[in-house]
């Protein structure tokens, strides 16, 4: 039941995030600057990830003093504030690979990518063992999500506009820190809460944001609809969305907390399909097939929950 409510935190967190790239999409649409947007996400879900924390202080459970900032050691500080900084600087990057190589190309490479730099450094680091299993869930997932994102007319490298070495380069910076983003929390101390985690990492995130957004200059959102979208991705698909999957991840091995995610390219194929009249191809039901059948694979290879925070 534990590692049932882990892969339920995990899947949650990436059905959010795909619901939340139309909202995004809308509002980029609208005229909201992608970085301006960032820094709105990460800010506006910071009041209810603190909230939720100093409720907890208030708890007779809470662990006190030694989950304070002050009583963290030096090594514990830095994750927690290298997990944040990676989540900016995540979105960053894939915003500047979109800006070279349009959206398709760096989604695919950040989504695709970061399942195998985690299995790297997880098998590496010893966090989990190396087996048939999760190579296969692995490939499997990989495939998957490639065939649900895949354009009709496939990936011709003769049509990339001109920068797409750099916007190779950023796109592949994008999916290092999403995989920085997974090891960072599956590995977070057990004596910190993931509330707690969460609402620091999120704090580091928007000052991030805000200090690359405010050279450019902040685009604000105009109209009662943009504001309730902004509201939206910033209180659901940010706050509740990294929330859940904090609290999943170091429930699981990294491998399967990454690629329980990779269910976001399916729910957004979904609703496209459902709201904007955009059915999904024979292709793209094939790669949910492939998804679904990785993750099962993957949550025999996680076996029982690991110990959690």
């Amino acid at each position: 039941m534990s590692a049932a409510l882990a892969w339920g935190g995990v899947l949650l967190a990436g059905a959010l995030w795909g619901g939340g790239a139309l909202v995004a999409q809308f509002l980029i649409d609208g005229g909201i600057a992608p970085q301006s947007l960032s820094l709105a996400r990460f800010a506006l879900g910071l009041p209810l990830l603190w909230y939720l924390h100093w409720h907890a202080q208030r708890q007779p459970s809470f662990a006190g003093a030694g989950t304070r900032w002050c009583n963290l050691a030096r090594r514990e500080r830095w994750q927690v504030v290298g997990t944040g900084a990676a989540m900016a600087l995540n979105v960053s990057f894939w915003f500047a690979g979109i800006a070279h190589l349009g959206a398709a190309l760096p989604t695919v490479i950040s989504i695709c990518c970061a399942p195998v730099i985690v299995a790297l450094v997880s098998v590496l680091r010893g966090y989990e063992p190396f087996g048939v299993r999760l190579l296969g869930g692995l490939v499997l997932a990989l495939t998957g999500v490639g065939l649900l994102v895949m354009p009709a007319e496939g990936w011709n490298g003769s049509s990339l506009p001109g920068g797409h070495i750099a916007g190779l380069a950023w796109s592949f910076g994008s999916a290092l820190c999403y995989a920085m983003v997974v090891l960072g929390n599956a590995r977070m101390p057990v004596r910190l809460g993931a509330v707690t985690a969460s609402a620091w990492g999120m704090s580091v995130a928007a000052l991030c944001m805000l200090a690359i957004a405010w050279p450019a200059g902040i685009t604000w959102p105009a109209g009662t609809a943009q504001w309730l979208g902004v509201s939206y991705t910033g209180v659901v698909t940010t706050s509740v969305a990294y929330l859940a999957f904090a609290w999943g991840a170091r429930r699981l091995s990294p491998t399967a907390a990454v690629v329980g995610t990779l269910i976001e390219p399916l729910v957004a194929a979904l609703l496209a399909a459902l709201l904007l009249a955009e059915p999904m191809a024979p292709r793209q039901w094939a790669g949910a097939a492939l998804l679904a059948l990785a993750m099962v694979l993957l949550v025999r290879q996680t076996g029982a929950a690991k110990p959690g925070g």
